[in-house]
């Protein structure tokens, strides 16, 4: 990674600062995904804020981006942050875990789902939309039950995002194909 360096010192209080407020959030707010949104978005405005954000970070193999940089990892959160690519289309997938997605740079097409069958048939999912959106510098998604399963692209060149998840992502997922109303399980890391 590489840009300009403005303070290193501000930007790790600025990422302290984003990682508390998921921490207390989740501790006061448990599993509802809208009041976390609301308690962190003030810490992430400030963090996304920053100008120097590509210039810090540990490197961390990306699961659908070629690479991805720790911003914050402490065994159970995680702060990430990655290009991605104009036009690649990320497929609708699940996670296991909650997590928001906040636009850094650039735009992203977004959309979120929650799965409506009763899991009775293996490899059949029907999914239905409940978010649908371009999400712009400073926008935020939540990714979390019911609504766990996402697809996002790229629209702009320049495009990278910051991830906050809390937990631990599944080895082997699941990989939605929401028109044929099916689904088939892989790992994420497998070529």
């Amino acid at each position: 990674m590489s840009g300009p360096i403005a303070d290193p010192v501000e930007t790790g209080r600025a990422v302290r600062a984003c990682a508390t407020a998921v921490i207390e959030a989740v501790q006061r707010f448990g599993n509802d995904p809208d009041a976390i949104s609301a308690a962190i978005d003030p810490a992430f405005q400030a963090l996304l804020a920053r100008s120097d954000l590509l210039s810090i970070g540990v490197p961390r193999p990306g699961n659908h981006v070629a690479m991805s940089w720790y911003l914050y990892y402490d065994g159970d959160l995680s702060l990430l942050i990655y290009p991605l690519a104009k036009g690649k289309v990320i497929p609708p997938h699940d996670h296991g875990n909650w997590e928001s997605m906040f636009v850094y740079r650039g735009a992203v097409k977004h959309t979120v789902y929650e799965r409506i069958d009763d899991r009775s048939v293996e490899g059949h999912a029907d999914l239905k939309i409940v978010e649908d959106r371009v999400l712009k510098p400073g926008d935020s998604s939540v990714i979390a039950p019911p609504a766990d399963i996402h697809t996002f692209m790229a629209i702009e060149d320049d495009t990278y995002a910051i991830t906050v998840a809390s937990g631990f992502y599944k080895e082997e997922r699941c990989y939605f194909q929401p028109e044929a109303k099916t689904f088939f399980v892989k790992n994420p890391k497998a070529a």
